[in-house]
């Protein structure tokens, strides 16, 4: 499954793209490919930042706990991004766990080798640091916006985001092209279940999405939009 071609330009392309042919070349030589089943773990928050991993096929979910230990979904990677990078420029342990959505095809790169990549290439070095700095901008826009009061904004924010990140345009609208189940998208949001239910629900019924299990299609994104920022239905 691909990107949608006409998708919105809120989510920044992947940090493979970003890439000048003969550097993207070069990094696409390097590591071992592997594979990972749905829900197999590519790494786990306090191991030891000695690798990255470039995306090639198939999503996965950065998730971490919250307070009470509940688990939390900060982003989707998409192919062609790049996983694990902070650890390693930082020299500490990873901050997130990193989960198969479905199977996914990495190249993992030893830390030694990425460092030297970057060394030899100053243009990806930059790229580096520009994914660093919007992960944590989007972090702290998930902070902000979970404070949202009404739950359907709050649903129809994450759906808005996730069809810059996965939409795949079809004739009825905008295909949300991972399977999230109603805990994941809450664990996204994050809100509870039964709330997203609701919510998912009062935007079905206003004919905005349809939703059928793990499948979700925003219909009409620019109402999808406005109840965004209005908070309306």
């Amino acid at each position: 499954m691909g990107l949608g071609q006409e998708a919105a330009e809120e989510r920044e392309r992947p940090f493979l793209e970003r890439l000048d042919e003969p550097v993207r070349a070069r990094l696409l030589e390097m590591g071992t490919p592997q594979t990972y089943e749905a829900r197999q773990a590519l790494m786990r928050a306090g191991e030891p930042g000695d690798f990255v991993m470039l995306l090639r096929y198939g999503y996965v979910k950065v998730t971490s706990a919250d307070r009470m230990g509940a688990t939390v979904i900060l982003d989707v990677g998409v192919p062609g991004d790049l996983h694990g990078e902070i650890a390693v420029i930082a020299g500490g342990i990873r901050m997130a766990d990193v989960v198969a959505i479905e199977e996914v095809h990495v190249r993992r790169i030893a830390a030694s080798e990425f460092n030297r990549f970057l060394l030899d290439h100053p243009a990806a070095m930059r790229e580096v640091l520009v994914s660093v700095a919007r992960r944590f901008v989007l972090a702290q826009r998930q902070r902000t916006q979970s404070w949202k009061p009404q739950a359907v904004a709050r649903v129809a924010t994450r759906l808005d985001y996730l069809v810059d990140v996965c939409g795949i345009r079809t004739p009825a609208g905008w295909r949300i092209g991972i399977p999230l189940s109603q805990d994941e998208l809450a664990q996204f949001i994050p809100m509870g279940r039964t709330m997203v239910a609701q919510a998912l629900d009062k935007l079905r019924k206003a004919g905005v999405v349809a939703s059928s299990r793990r499948a979700i299609t925003v219909i009409d994104r620019e109402a999808l939009r406005v109840i965004t920022e209005k908070g309306v239905t």
